[in-house]
């Protein structure tokens, strides 16, 4: 028995992944009630929920910080450099770069491998690029460690801890994927202010030694309780299948993900930054960057909810509209607190809300039984999104004309965000020409 409709690309039924057992239970064993052979108790599933919450608030928590760490280096250790402020760019984006570079490999190590002790790999290099981070002095340096070396941490525990709770759950599959993903929000509502704090007391390189700490102790925590209930060990680097290119929906899906990640970035990397050039000082951008990152919480939560009611495909739908129109219709307006506060609410709800949505999509257009390969082939094959969002958005800035504008760079974000819901609603379509069905 199938849990939704299949692609023509999934035609190959698999067991479903733990950490332990070897096993084929059915899907329905797997995302309803808890099969016995797993060897694992009820509570495990919510245990699962609660370590990959965590994962993701360290992870997506610093990157999504990024642009308070790079507006207090561009003003203060680098101010009047021009070449190193624009490699400060470099650094976000090889972050957010590496979260999708390593999808693919990071899915299909989490399948054929463990999923905790691939997450524990991932936490070990989030921790040590940090740490490597606190002893640079130039940009280019930070590029290497904070950029690089985090990112592929970051890659190789973001993919694995969005697809995990997904597998231990049926009728509440939404709602537990967006409770999970929160904790992307949550770590950004947390670490965003702490960041703030941290640099401008003890300065950049004890901050970072800080974030190296507690990212090890709660990561390493954290990946204990990462797996899923059934490891297949059949499974094997040699039986990948490639046929999901071939479908039509995979490209839509992919190209979709390629401009939500070149205009995810953009406004936490530079908000900061025009809320300063606007007037407003650094610590009321890092607390409105955390509305942002609290409203993203916010975000995950409601829309993993709908999903499960309304339909994943149509809440995708909604979440990329309302993004789209809070940056091309609020944020040139956002140059007071009070116009700050509504841009962070929308766009982080809106941000939110799709990466709630992004492994359920995948499950939904393609089957559970490979998500995080699956998703992790989406994200990889996306990578490049991210070089065409910071960077450009970057030079649009260096331009004569724009200096502190951020018109270009406000359009520019939103209409990628409007491209990727023009490509959700194809998908959609394609899936379904049933207007009022929950898809």
């Amino acid at each position: 028995m199938t849990l939704e409709k299949q692609s023509d690309c999934t035609v190959h039924k698999t067991t479903i992944e733990s950490s332990d057992i070897e096993a084929q239970p059915t899907e329905d064993t797997v995302s309803s009630d808890l099969d016995p052979r797993s060897g694992f108790p009820a509570y495990t599933r919510y245990a699962v929920i609660v370590g990959c919450f965590v994962l993701q608030g360290l992870s997506c928590g610093v990157v999504n910080s990024w642009g308070v760490q790079r507006q207090y280096l561009a003003a203060n250790v680098y101010a009047g450099e021009t070449s190193k402020i624009r490699m400060l760019s470099y650094t976000g984006t090889l972050m957010f770069f590496s979260l999708y570079l390593w999808g693919m490999l990071a899915g299909w190590l989490a399948e054929v491998w463990s999923y905790r002790k691939l997450c524990f790999v991932g936490v070990l290099a989030m921790a040590l690029g940090q740490l490597l981070a606190s002893f640079c002095e130039e940009p280019w340096q930070l590029c290497l460690t904070e950029g690089a070396l985090f990112g592929l941490g970051v890659g190789l525990v973001f993919g694995p801890s969005s697809a995990a709770p997904a597998r231990w759950f049926k009728k509440r599959r939404g709602l537990a994927t967006g409770l999970a993903v929160t904790g992307a929000g949550a770590g950004g509502l947390v670490i965003a202010p702490l960041t703030e704090f941290l640099v401008h007391r003890v300065g950049v390189e004890w901050s970072l030694r800080v974030s190296a700490t507690y990212i090890m102790v709660l990561g390493s925590i954290a990946c204990y309780y990462t797996r899923v209930p059934f490891q297949d060990k059949t499974r094997s680097f040699s039986n990948f299948d490639w046929r999901a290119f071939g479908d039509l929906r995979f490209a839509t899906n992919a190209g979709m993900v390629f401009l939500v990640v070149a205009g995810y970035i953009i406004p936490y990397a530079f908000l900061p930054e025009f809320w300063v050039a606007k007037g407003i000082s650094s610590q009321t951008a890092s607390v409105l960057i955390a509305v942002s990152n609290g409203a993203s919480l916010l975000g995950r939560i409601i829309t993993g909810f709908t999903a499960d009611h309304f339909g994943v495909l149509n809440s995708l739908i909604l979440g990329l509209g309302v993004t789209s129109l809070s940056c091309l219709l609020l944020w040139p307006f956002a140059t007071n607190v009070c116009m700050g506060v509504v841009m962070s609410i929308f766009y982080g709800f809106g941000t939110g809300g799709y990466w709630a949505l992004a492994p359920l999509v995948a499950a939904k257009l393609f089957g559970v039984d490979r998500l995080a390969s699956i998703s992790g082939v989406i994200l990889t094959v996306s990578a490049a999104g991210s070089w065409a969002g910071s960077p450009v958005a970057n030079a649009m800035l260096e331009r004569p004309g724009h200096g502190s504008d951020f018109i270009a760079v406000s359009t520019y974000a939103g209409s990628l965000w409007l491209a990727a819901f023009v490509l959700a609603l194809v998908n959609r379509t394609l899936y379904s020409k049933k207007i009022f069905s929950k898809v």
